[in-house]
């Protein structure tokens, strides 16, 4: 099949979180298929490294938007391609500054979407799928339903949308319509009207053929009015069409046997360069104390989403316990104050890097001894899966992938792979971090078995790929407009 893979962000080139690396991995497990992959992103500032060996094609393409005429650029890394436009892109982060959206996110994203199928348009060759990804490509299934749909090479093409976060959803007002072209009779309740807002994210739910998460819990709970932000009703009317395929990890990049970002390699026959790791972190840090206290990672996106709250609503009794914890993110000025402020009040306990280093969270997981999610919500995340990897025992809150991925352990039956709580309250938290570290202080041998045997885990993408490459093919055997378009050619 030929595939085409849209997303705002992916790896190695351009990566706020989660999405770029499921992004990323995907397009190389699909190779490893047999499939023709391209991938879309942006031209950010950050692809320009050298490193990354981006080169200007030279293909020009014209982008007609609200009476003005925009000229996209088109740049190559090997299959990944990016749509260049100086003004839109080349800013010092991808969505917003500090804690507002850019306000000309809407323009942004549709001259990328926009600009992403023309292009395809100018190599000429027909495209099967076209993956989207979030809200940044929630208009590209309406393009090909309704303004592509007898362009030779797109109107055969099916779209598949992936929800990565449904709270993130792409909503302007209903003004910005004429700016970006879009007519005014999709504005209704059954199509891109969201409470008196323009929303992106429900023309990818309402005109994709098919419609993925990135887990089986997520798909379901984003059915029910707790979790669906408001789209449940769509959702639940798309059900049939909603498949929960969970993330995979891409173990080229992490696997702590090969891993050339830490001090010291080691594997489940040999724990020994994941001791010298955890020393090589808390040098880092400089974290004082007796050399086995338990440390406690957490690589996040500073957002309520991930628990902050309830860390800070049970610092009383976190502090009170003999572990340290090591803390790398960046995000809410708020959560930030608060961790900052932490770490003043208790320095030989809580260490803090605010940004994004990737150097660091692999030594963040390599040595650490646990790590920490404590989400409301969490449609799949994948650091829960590298701790898995790299024997860094995980707590997590029981929703969305977590709950999926992590089985509670039991000190009775010595049986389980982290350690899980269900009610989003401080008290749970604590309970739960209190079981950890008595197992990691008073049974070594049980916690090294633990250790052991989730390291040897498989969370590689090799039973997702699969799923996805059925569903690629479920898609287009039901495409609507696919055999008559054969026939007519």
């Amino acid at each position: 099949m030929n595939i085409v893979i849209v997303t705002p962000e992916v790896t190695p080139f351009s990566k706020t979180g989660g999405l770029a690396d499921v992004c990323g991995a995907l397009g190389k497990e699909l190779v490893k298929l047999g499939h023709r992959v391209k991938t879309f992103s942006p031209f950010y500032k950050c692809v320009k490294d050298e490193k990354f060996e981006a080169v200007d094609t030279g293909n020009r393409v014209e982008i007609h938007l609200g009476g003005k005429t925009f000229l996209a650029e088109i740049w190559r890394s090997g299959d990944h391609y990016f749509i260049g436009e100086e003004s839109f892109f080349f800013r010092d982060a991808f969505y917003g500054d500090g804690e507002k959206d850019y306000k000309d996110n809407a323009l942004r994203f549709t001259f990328f979407s926009k600009a992403t199928l023309e292009t395809l348009i100018t190599f000429g060759e027909k495209v099967d799928i076209v993956h989207c990804h979030d809200w940044q490509t929630g208009l590209i299934p309406y393009y090909l339903k309704k303004e592509y749909k007898v362009n030779k090479v797109l109107r055969n093409a099916a779209s598949v949308f992936t929800i990565h976060n449904l709270a993130y959803q792409g909503l302007f007002p209903r003004s910005i319509m004429e700016t970006i072209d879009l007519p005014a009779s999709l504005f209704n309740h059954h199509q891109l009207e969201f409470y008196d807002e323009l929303s992106f994210i429900k023309g990818g739910l309402v005109f994709a053929d098919i419609l993925t998460t990135v887990s089986k819990k997520y798909s379901l709970e984003i059915q029910e009015a707790y979790m669906g932000c408001g789209l449940e009703s769509v959702l639940q009317k798309r059900k049939g069409d909603l498949f929960g395929i969970i993330n995979g990890v891409d173990y080229d990049d992490w696997n702590p046997e090969t891993d050339k970002l830490i001090p010291a390699t080691y594997s489940a026959r040999d724990l020994r360069g994941k001791r010298r790791c955890k020393r090589s972190l808390k040098k880092y840090f400089k974290l004082s104390g007796h050399a086995d206290l338990p440390v406690i990672g957490m690589v996040s996106r500073l957002d309520s989403q991930k628990g902050f709250e309830i860390i800070e609503a049970a610092e009383n009794g976190l502090m009170k316990l003999p572990l340290q914890f090591v803390f790398l993110g960046s995000g809410s000025k708020k959560i930030q104050a608060y961790l900052e402020d932490l770490a003043d009040r208790y320095p030989d306990k809580v260490a803090l890097h605010i940004g994004y280093s990737e150097a660091l969270a692999h030594l963040i997981e390599a040595g650490s001894d646990l790590y920490l999610m404590p989400s409301r919500y969490e449609p799949c995340g994948l650091n829960h899966f590298y701790s898995l990897k790299y024997g860094t025992i995980p707590i997590v809150r029981a929703t969305g992938g977590l709950d999926d991925a992590i089985i509670n352990y039991s000190s009775s039956r010595k049986s389980g792979n982290g350690f899980k709580f269900r009610a989003f309250s401080s008290s749970s938290l604590v309970k739960t971090i209190k079981r950890a570290i008595d197992l990691y202080s008073n049974d070594k041998e049980s916690w090294e078995k633990l250790q052991k045997s989730v390291m040897l885990e498989d969370r590689s993408w090799e039973k997702s790929i699969k799923k996805y490459d059925k569903l690629y093919r479920k898609v287009i055997e039901k495409h609507p407009i696919s055999k008559k378009c054969d026939q007519r050619d």
